[in-house]
């Protein structure tokens, strides 16, 4: 499948969508030019495309939705450029033809020297300045208060809720305590949620010598070893960890006395690990940065990734290099306008895409297209390919099978620098139970991360669920969470699977009806939602622009924090009426209805069309629009056949 056959989609904060009343900016700016417009004529038509919020797509997906008008006096500004003016471009370009010159070369000088923008996609989606000195930093936000309140401030906008009111303040007294206990045990939120700064694999100090420190919760495990090409998979008696009273097992290695790490750039490594039950087995190290597969391998292999050098800003990192940021975070966009893609599919060659190649021959087309944002289908590293990434092994490593790391960062710093956020999907609503490759009985009991026993089992996707009342599972997301937006700069998430996460049903068999006894009570899995709680608060609070998608309302106002809802059956109703309706048959009543069905003020993304429709038990619509004269009827060298939908 192609890039262009991905899909796209609009998010919106507007409480109405209103079909029709949708401009096209790149229009706007093509009849700007051909027009003459002034500085002030174009500053007008940018206000006005401020209420703009779909963007031409490609031709497999489109989307029209706007921001409903409001009652106003006319635009001054706005009214004084649609005047007629005094001298008619025609007059104007005859006097200039006369003298030899050309209009197109004049008004286009003039245009990119006034307002910045030499072409269409300059106007939807501005480039981004780098900063003055060189390499970008995140400035951090600070972490907010708990609100005090008991939890019932969203309420006021719904009287309805009133009735589950015991249930908002439970679930609100449970977040205000775990934020005490972290606060109390953990020296604060910041550093529970850089848990990859300890555990894992880092550069350290121990005794005055410099080198690697090793750490890993393994609380079942009776003795723990770090092998890998370093030691030929021998471990020696430096190699072996020791315990502590909460499960941590840890090693430090020096650097010998020339300064060389004991452990290679870009070499394998596992765990060796004793069972509870005497077993002896290996696993790759759950906060791992990196794991990769050989050509002629199954199973992955844990990989000791930290290069010796740092890049200068924006230069692609080579094998030993790091990759330095360059460009700011793009600022929030007022309306979101989303393509959704997956970097292995995005060639037009039978082969797997790499960041590098994406970067450089999709990141422009997208931004071309007039879209402000990309979502990346799920990175984190995954065993099975088929999965499309969501099936998580290794939470913390980007996928190998598109490039290093550092290659992803470039990509990030690029999409910056076009001016596009980048979201990427993450996924904590389960994992993969590949105990060989994942994090899956990691120390031979069946719990650890996960609930034991049948709980923790998601019968309908054959995957574990994650125990979110348990401490070290919480630190593990909420840093895997973070780790995300702070290391490779990511701009957000689109949580998969909520709805699993928040029920302990899982949504499944269950015909959610919009009663409130449905959504609040015993099926409620209140732990997954104070942990969904938690983690909006510290992404929200430390980086002041990111963007989560997922349900619900503010933190502040006793809901779960997300800043759009996911709304689903936007995109479910474009396929059941490409597959069931004719054209003259569509039912416009029912459309709009889909469209506008939200709660008062709720921030929505909407989809065209996306992976769960288009790769998941179903077609794209290009393809239900086409179908198999796709694949013969879109030659250059012969007719093309007139497709029609019947």
């Amino acid at each position: 499948m192609t890039a262009s056959n991905m899909s796209s989609f609009v998010g919106t904060q507007h409480r109405h969508l209103i079909p029709g009343r949708c401009s096209n900016a790149a229009g706007l700016f093509r009849k700007s030019l051909s027009a003459q417009v002034s500085r002030r004529s174009i500053a007008a038509q940018r206000h006005q495309g401020r209420n703009v919020v779909s963007a031409k797509a490609s031709s497999t997906s489109k989307v029209t939705k706007a921001k409903e008008p409001s009652p106003q006096a006319e635009n001054p500004t706005l009214a004084a450029t649609a005047e007629e003016p005094a001298e008619t471009p025609g007059r104007v370009d005859s006097g200039i033809l006369e003298g030899g010159v050309s209009v197109a070369l004049l008004d286009k000088a003039k245009d990119v020297e006034e307002t910045g923008i030499s072409s269409p996609e300059d106007y939807w989606t501005p480039l981004r300045p780098p900063p003055s000195k060189g390499e970008y930093k995140d400035q951090y936000g600070t972490l907010s208060p708990v609100p005090q309140h008991d939890g019932t401030e969203c309420l006021k906008t719904d009287d309805t809720l009133w009735t589950h009111a015991e249930h908002f303040k439970y679930r609100w007294n449970v977040y205000k305590t775990i934020r005490q206990q972290i606060d109390e045990n953990e020296g604060g939120m910041d550093k529970f949620t850089q848990g990859y700064k300890y555990y894992g694999l880092n550069r350290g100090e121990h005794d005055g010598k410099v080198g690697i420190w090793y750490r890993e919760w393994a609380p079942g495990a009776r003795a723990v070893a770090l092998v890998g090409e370093f030691n030929n998979w021998d471990p020696q008696a430096e190699h072996w960890a020791s315990r502590n009273n909460f499960g941590v097992w840890q090693l430090f290695l020096p650097d010998t006395a020339e300064g060389v790490a004991a452990i290679p750039h870009r070499t394998k490594i596992k765990t060796r690990l004793e069972t509870a039950y005497g077993e002896w087995v290996e696993r790759i190290p759950a906060w791992i940065t990196w794991a990769t597969q050989e050509w002629n391998e199954i199973q992955f292999n844990g990989v000791y990734y930290n290069p010796s050098k740092k890049g200068k800003p924006g230069e692609l990192p080579a094998a030993d290099t790091s990759y330095t940021f360059r460009y700011p975070r793009p600022e929030r966009p007022r309306a979101l306008r989303i393509y959704e893609c997956h970097i292995g599919m995005s060639s037009e060659e039978p082969r797997v895409n790499s960041y590098l190649d994406f970067r450089m021959t999709m990141l422009p087309r997208i931004r071309k297209l007039g879209y402000n944002a990309i979502q990346i289908m799920a990175l984190q590293e995954h065993a099975y390919y088929g999965s499309f990434g969501y099936h998580v092994t290794n939470f913390f490593a980007a996928s190998s099978r598109f490039g290093t790391p550092d290659e992803l960062k470039a990509l990030v710093d690029e999409a910056h620098r076009l001016g596009l956020v980048v979201l990427i999907d993450i996924v904590h609503s389960h994992a993969s139970k590949n105990t060989n490759d994942g994090i899956n009985m990691f120390d031979g009991t069946d719990s650890m991360y996960f609930h034991g026993g049948s709980r923790g089992y998601h019968w309908m996707w054959d995957s574990r669920c994650f125990n979110y009342g348990n401490w070290e599972t919480l630190r593990f997301l909420l840093s895997n969470a973070r780790w995300w937006v702070d290391e490779y700069k990511f701009d957000g998430f689109r949580f998969d699977g909520v709805t699993s996460m928040m029920y302990h049903h899982h949504g499944l068999q269950m015909a959610f009806t919009g009663n409130y006894d449905e959504y609040f009570g015993m099926a409620t899995d209140v732990e997954a939602v104070v942990y969904l709680m938690l983690m909006n608060t510290m992404i929200h609070d430390y980086f002041p622009t990111a963007i989560t998608i997922g349900e619900d309302v503010p933190i502040a106002e006793g809901g779960v924090g997300f800043d759009y809802r996911l709304q689903m059956a936007i995109a479910d109703k474009w396929i059941e009426i490409l597959g069931k309706y004719r054209d003259q048959d569509w039912d416009m009543g029912n459309i709009i209805h889909t469209l506008t069905n939200r709660r008062y003020a709720e921030p929505c993304v909407g989809y065209a069309e996306s992976h769960d429709q288009a790769l998941v038990g179903d077609k794209t619509i290009a393809f239900w629009l086409m179908d198999k004269d796709m694949y013969d009827a879109m030659s250059l060298d012969k007719p093309s056949s007139v497709v029609t939908h019947t």
